[in-house]
């Protein structure tokens, strides 16, 4: 049986004239701030921190992937080498004076810069109380299965919606007619998924019942959710630190929720008022052609910049491939914010520190212009931030310093490693015989440069002596913002295991 559910045409109408910004806040997550200092170079530093995801949130070499003694000494040789080569390189040398790499850094900078605003601004302000971390305690157990439809548009929630419940016609069979008889859509629903705070409330904040109907919830694309619990497995825990574990997951993740609609009050604060209008004719040529550039698979991205500086594919992306065809555009307005015109060229200057960040990781073709306008407009919401941010100074916090550092280190100290293995007459391919490289041309290098440098080197040996790692390989990322790989690639620049330089740290 029908019931004339004209909802499975799906059609987004684009406004983009008199468009009314507003902010989007994706879900943060803060790491700040960083932990004692584990080494000192010069005016360089290397923490514990850091020291623990440079070697945890990257794939390490063979030679020292192990959690044993002389592995971690490595390791901190590597990552001393690291600084050692960075000061060699100087300042005056061809990848420092490259714009597109300034432009990077700054980019980075500016990202830790907005991760410190939310740490700062909202997360160090929230702490969830002992009765609501008790209430969600009793359903943090709970691992549903539901059923869901995708509906549209308001029309067809509320065309579903009479249907079900003035004329009593079940939610299975209202999807079987419009899943045209296919199989109705299932998930899983756990208390460690990555939950919005909405999803968050409805599965954990109260008790629900099978065949239970939720929504309709609205998505980011405007169409809208509605589910139905078919079930639920509750996992019971017993021991003192089962126990223990889940009472501070869910405060962290409580206190995360709270921080998250803190930061997003101050956010839409900051843009109140603000109107970006885009300019039809020069946003849907745009989109034609970037269109294609921004779907095609990120195997097949290959970036001139990184080819020519680090000799293989890291996260700058800088493919100029599309930069003829808008030749004709680039003096065209695209869009006005606040009054003041933005033209196609000055969007692609900001997006030298600021790369697309797209809401939906997976869209189609047709859905390139509407997704593209809301790329653009976090764009802007976070330009806003960073102003906020220098304003308080946030460029000049250790730990956003300290980060932006350890990246402009890593590419500055492979630049010297490439620059020095050529000069030294390496002729090999350091991809595939980085060993040979290592052995007889770094390792050398690097004792010749621990030598020089000794008395600027201090470590925390006391630190040292306690960090504990695993060996199980781990490439981290951070969704939803423009860098979002979170710590650099591991530095394969030496193999050596003594700690024969530098002084020890006096740590008062």
């Amino acid at each position: 049986m029908k019931y004339r559910l004209r909802i499975l045409q799906y059609s987004f109408i684009v406004t983009i004239i008199g468009m009314i910004f507003f902010a989007a806040c994706d879900k943060k997550r803060v790491q700040l701030p960083e932990g004692e200092i584990l080494a000192r170079i010069g005016d360089k530093t290397i923490s514990v921190d850091e020291f623990i995801r440079r070697a945890e949130y990257t794939i390490r070499p063979s030679y020292c992937k192990q959690d044993n003694y002389i592995h971690r000494k490595i390791i901190l040789n590597s990552l001393i080498a690291e600084k050692l080569f960075a000061l060699e390189a100087g300042t005056d040398n061809e990848l420092v004076k490259n714009e597109e790499f300034r432009n990077y850094i700054r980019g980075r900078q500016e990202q830790a810069m907005r991760q410190y605003f939310y740490y700062d601004r909202a997360y160090n302000k929230v702490e969830p109380d002992t009765a609501e971390i008790k209430r969600v305690y009793k359903l943090a157990g709970r691992s549903y299965r539901i059923q869901y439809l995708r509906l549209p548009d308001e029309n067809s929630v509320a065309t579903f919606m009479k249907l079900h419940r003035q004329d009593g016609i079940p939610f299975d069979s209202l999807a079987m007619d419009i899943l045209d008889d296919s199989i109705i859509p299932e998930r899983q629903i756990n208390f460690d998924d990555d939950l919005s705070s909405e999803f968050f409330d409805i599965f954990y904040s109260k008790s629900l019942e099978k065949d239970q109907l939720i929504g309709p919830v609205k998505n980011e694309d405007n169409s809208f959710l509605i589910m139905k619990v078919a079930g639920w497995k509750t996992n019971v825990v017993i021991s003192d630190e089962e126990i223990k574990k889940r009472w501070n997951d869910i405060r962290d993740k409580l206190k995360n929720i709270a921080a998250n609609q803190l930061y997003s009050q101050q956010v839409s604060e900051l843009m109140k008022g603000k109107r970006l209008e885009f300019s039809e004719d020069t946003f849907y040529r745009l989109t034609d052609i970037l269109a294609p550039l921004y779907l095609k698979s990120m195997q097949d991205k290959k970036a001139a910049f990184n080819q020519k500086f680090w000799g293989k594919e890291v996260e700058v992306d800088l493919d100029t491939s599309y930069s003829q065809s808008i030749e004709s555009l680039r003096q065209e307005p695209l869009f006005t914010l606040d009054g003041i015109v933005w033209t196609v060229a000055d969007f692609e200057k900001a997006l030298q520190s600021h790369p697309l960040v797209f809401r939906k990781r997976q869209f189609r073709r047709k859905e390139f212009p509407e997704q593209f306008k809301f790329a653009v407009a976090d764009l802007i919401r976070d330009i806003y931030i960073n102003r906020e941010a220098y304003k308080a100074g946030y460029d000049n916090v250790p730990v956003v310093r300290n980060y932006t550092n350890m990246w402009y280190d890593n590419l500055l100290s492979m630049h010297r490693r490439n620059e020095y293995l050529k000069r030294a007459g390496f002729q090999g391919n350091f991809g595939r015989d980085y060993m040979a490289a290592i052995d007889d041309y770094l390792n050398p290098y690097v004792d010749s440069l621990q030598q020089k440098y000794s008395d600027l080197i201090k470590i925390n040996t006391a630190a040292f002596e306690k960090i504990k790692l695993t060996n199980i390989d781990m490439f981290a990322l951070q969704r939803n913002v423009p860098y979002p790989i979170v710590s650099p690639s591991f530095p394969i620049l030496t193999t050596d295991n003594k700690l024969d330089y530098g002084r020890k740290m006096i740590v008062e």
